[in-house]
């Protein structure tokens, strides 16, 4: 149950992106002196694994072989913390992980999970690019290094009665992912009590009406056939979640200097290239869900849009010496241009 778990939870919240091919295993080639034990639960066929397996031929090509990653997908490995435990044995040296994930390790990181913190993309690049430097060493102190950010995307509100502004939820069964304080401080705020359910409980829960309301990106919904129990989603994303790319800091410092700038470099334009591929994925299936007949409520205006807004400054509020320290919410406002109230 546990790996299915996993399984299930990227398929929504790491909004990987099933093709219509699968990636096929390339065949056994001659073993790399340095072979990155690399873990994941996105599938084989899913647009992470494709990035990757790319990744791991221009790496040997590149190095002349000497570097290279062994990649255990779907989950086999097990989830994100049985794979944080395996890294820190030795037993395995990267994995990408979700917030949840990394934030066992970095707690703090999560502030980049707030509800309603960011306004586009560019926001949430610019927050990304500035902060890596000090989250990067923020990890090292903790034995890993930050081989990159990994998009998760923009998570939404999927319901049977449409939600334009706060109060809409009053009354709705809201799902919250059991043991995410960000996720359930956002809906106490928004005046909800949610039920706190594992995700493998979700479907079930939404077809005996337990619940009649859930949140995920549009791709993530869509593999799961969420939407085919509900009516409305929101425009307005509820949160911008963001995954990471580790590596074991013992690992790392083994690679030579040339291969460590070569894994470095090699992963920054892998993971820029598949956040452009999963955000275009994201807008085709918010038109596949919209063409599957559930109704996209547009993103509010005026008082309605500040009311939501509101909520993530009580939660950012409530949050602040909990989660991360004040200084590093002031320093994610300082670069996005906004006060901390």
């Amino acid at each position: 149950m546990t790996k299915l778990r996993s399984v299930v939870l990227y398929s929504c919240l790491f909004a990987m992106g099933i093709g219509l091919q699968f990636f096929i295993t390339p065949t056994a080639e001659a073993r790399p002196k340095y072979l990155i034990k690399f873990a994941t639960v996105a599938p084989e066929g899913s647009t992470w694994i494709k990035h990757m397996r790319a990744l791991d031929k221009e790496l040997r090509e590149k190095s002349g072989g000497r570097l290279g990653f062994r990649i255990y997908a779907g989950g086999v490995a097990g989830d994100e913390l049985n794979v944080l435990k395996k890294i820190r044995i030795g037993q395995l040296h990267s994995a990408a992980f979700s917030g949840v994930g990394f934030g066992q390790i970095l707690p703090m990181v999560r502030v980049l999970d707030l509800p309603f913190l960011f306004r586009n993309d560019k926001e949430i690049d610019l927050v990304h690019k500035e902060l890596r430097p000090f989250f990067a060493e923020q990890f090292k102190k903790r034995g890993f290094e930050l081989l990159g950010w990994a998009e998760v995307g923009n998570v939404h509100l999927f319901s049977k009665k449409p939600i334009r502004r706060v109060k809409d939820l009053s009354g709705l069964k809201v799902w919250t992912w059991s043991g995410d304080p960000i996720a359930k401080e956002t809906f106490v705020a928004m005046g909800i009590n949610p039920i706190p359910l594992a995700i493998t409980d979700v479907t079930t829960a939404l077809n005996t009406g337990m619940i009649d309301t859930v949140y995920a990106p549009p791709l993530g919904a869509l593999a799961l056939q969420w939407q085919t129990s509900l009516k409305d989603m929101m425009a307005l994303p509820l949160v911008h979640s963001t995954g990471a790319i580790l590596i074991s800091s013992k690992y790392f410092k083994k690679l030579p200097p040339d291969l460590r700038k070569l894994l470095i470099d090699g992963l920054k334009k892998t993971m820029k290239e598949l956040t452009i591929d999963l955000r275009r994925q994201n807008n085709e299936a918010v038109k596949m869900i919209k063409d599957g007949g559930l109704t996209i409520i547009p993103v509010p205006t005026g008082k309605d849009l500040d009311e939501f807004y509101a909520v993530h400054d009580e939660v950012a509020k409530g949050l602040t010496g909990k989660i991360y320290p004040k200084e590093v919410l002031d320093q994610v406002y300082k670069i996005l241009g906004k006060s901390n109230k």
